[in-house]
């Protein structure tokens, strides 16, 4: 499985300054758990309970109330040195929704997985980037591996230089391999070709649109062995839960972003159900399931993840009532963000407030183009949309200054 992978380009996520989600909410209908079969693997019973899914990202934000105390202390990997406990908070909030994909209670895939926390990609003040090193991620890797996680997520690129190239990666891949462990690598989004190689034991996931088909940014055909929603914007500069990936931001808020690293933790959250299924499972076994019960899809290697055929779910739950989101507002550059969210015991907000004043947009680069109209996409009821800012990534990760961070 020698990898031919394009480099990441920009990504696409939008803040949603809107109320949070009250502890215990229940799990919420969107277009991409709709897409990735998880309401019938919920309606089954499986939930990856206790299974330790590790993050290699940015740091996490573990006291989100909708981890609901699932975020373990992990560990701070910089400088090729990994030192246990939480990594401290910085102006990254990429890890945190990743592993919101993965187990958080509203959005995750395996809402009772433990996510391990691995901080790889720190906040450069100087280039207003997430970046880290391949030695930090080999060193993440093999720490991740140590301390029990089943499943390990990477959905990172050029936010590590050398990443493709460095042989310290397909060796630390191959060794937790061996450990039983299964290693989930996002696949890019369109830019320039490059080589990059994983090793042969990494699953490399691609990513969809509402549409089902592959997200016109997605890296797609050779190299890629699944497909997972990572969303698709139909409208230049405006990401909304209708073609976008709804996750945790940090301070108890949420957010909706766009890229193959919202797709990577789909495959990583079905694979702790599968393991959660069945602890006596092995790597082996998780990844044939995986492959077999995917959905045919042309470039996509094996198809785009199933999670309610994965664990042979038969029992298909109702739609739920739904409302359309309303776009969000881009402001210009340099003016401040909507106010952060209330307290997260503060009452629901039952609609979406106004959108903010519409401002000068700013530009996506044209590998993030705007997809052919997609029909609109289950929201739940009752789930505020409010007006958020735009925000790009020059990689998946890495946030360029487009609102004041928290």
């Amino acid at each position: 499985m020698n990898r031919r992978l394009a480099g990441l380009a920009a990504g696409l996520a939008v803040l949603l300054a809107g109320p949070a989600l009250a502890v215990g909410t229940a799990f919420q209908q969107t277009w991409h758990a709709d897409q990735a079969g998880l309401p019938g693997a919920r309606a089954a019973g499986q939930t990856g309970s206790g299974v330790k899914v590790a993050v290699l990202d940015s740091w996490v934000d573990g006291a989100h109330p909708d981890f609901e105390g699932r975020v373990l202390p992990g560990a701070d990997c910089l400088q090729a040195s990994c030192k246990p406990g939480p990594a401290a908070s910085d102006a990254c909030d990429h890890g945190t929704h990743v592993a919101g994909t993965v187990a958080s209670s509203s959005f995750g895939v395996a809402p009772g997985a433990q996510i391990l926390p691995v901080r790889v990609l720190s906040f450069n003040p100087t280039s207003g980037q997430c970046v880290g090193r391949p030695d930090d991620v080999a060193a993440g890797l093999r720490w991740a591996v140590e301390n029990g996680a089943r499943v390990i997520n990477l959905s990172l690129g050029p936010d590590v230089p050398g990443l493709s190239v460095s042989s310290a990666i397909p060796s630390a891949v191959e060794s937790a391999a061996r450990a039983g462990v299964l290693v989930v690598f996002s696949a890019g989004n369109a830019s320039l070709p490059i080589a990059d190689s994983y090793g042969d034991s990494a699953l490399i996931v691609a990513a969809t649109g509402p549409s089902g088909e592959l997200a016109t940014y997605s890296q797609r055909g050779a190299g890629v062995d699944l497909a997972a929603p990572g969303g698709d914007p139909r409208t230049p500069n405006v990401c909304t839960r209708e073609d976008c990936v709804t996750s945790l931001f940090p301070g108890g808020r949420y957010s909706v972003a766009a890229g193959t690293s919202m797709a990577a933790p789909h495959v990583s959250g079905v694979a702790a159900l599968l393991f959660g299924q069945d602890p006596t499972r092995n790597r082996e076994q998780v990844v044939a399931r995986l492959l077999d019960t995917a959905r045919p899809l042309e470039n996509a290697g094996r198809g785009r993840v199933d999670a309610q055929a994965a664990v042979g779910a038969s029992v298909v739950p109702a739609t739920q009532p739904s409302i359309a989101p309303a776009p969000v507002a881009v402001p210009p550059p340099g003016e401040p963000a909507p106010a952060p969210a209330p307290p997260v015991d503060a009452a629901p907000a039952p609609a979406a407030a106004p959108p903010a004043a519409p401002g000068q947009p700013v530009p996506l680069p044209a590998e993030v183009a705007a997809p052919a109209p997609i029909p609109p996409a289950q929201v739940p009821a009752g789930t505020a949309l409010l007006a958020g800012a735009l925000v790009l990534s020059a990689g998946v990760g890495t946030v360029v200054a487009a609102r004041s961070r928290p």
